[in-house]
């Protein structure tokens, strides 16, 4: 899969085509939007951007999905070091849970 377009677009084609993904955020690229940078779903990395940098949302981005590489690069930035790593074929990485909604609702006893 290869698809040119805006961050948002490519994070949400992501999620529709390969629902049982992970996704890690190179440093390098976005910065230290927050401290964990693995694991991360797309709906979950969508929320973090939007509250804290919606900007990165916005840019366009180059997503590929294949045998040999599975990355995203916002084209802006580099076309060469990716701004995300994928995780959505073979063995995958642990999700973890990012969003405040889902981490209250794994607690015992909340619901």
């Amino acid at each position: 899969m290869y698809l040119e377009d805006i961050l948002i677009v490519c994070l949400e084609s992501l999620n529709s085509r390969y629902p049982e993904h992970t996704i890690d955020i190179n440093g390098q690229i976005i910065g230290s939007i927050n401290r964990d940078a693995t694991g991360w779903k797309a709906e979950e990395l969508i929320e973090m951007l939007r509250a804290k940098a919606p900007h990165f949302l916005q840019k366009m981005a180059h997503m590929t999905v294949d045998s040999c590489e599975t990355t995203i690069y916002l084209i802006e930035y580099s076309r060469e070091t990716p701004a995300f790593w994928l995780h959505c074929q073979g063995k995958l990485p642990p999700c973890h849970e990012h969003s405040a909604m889902k981490k209250n609702a794994l607690k015992p006893g909340l619901k």
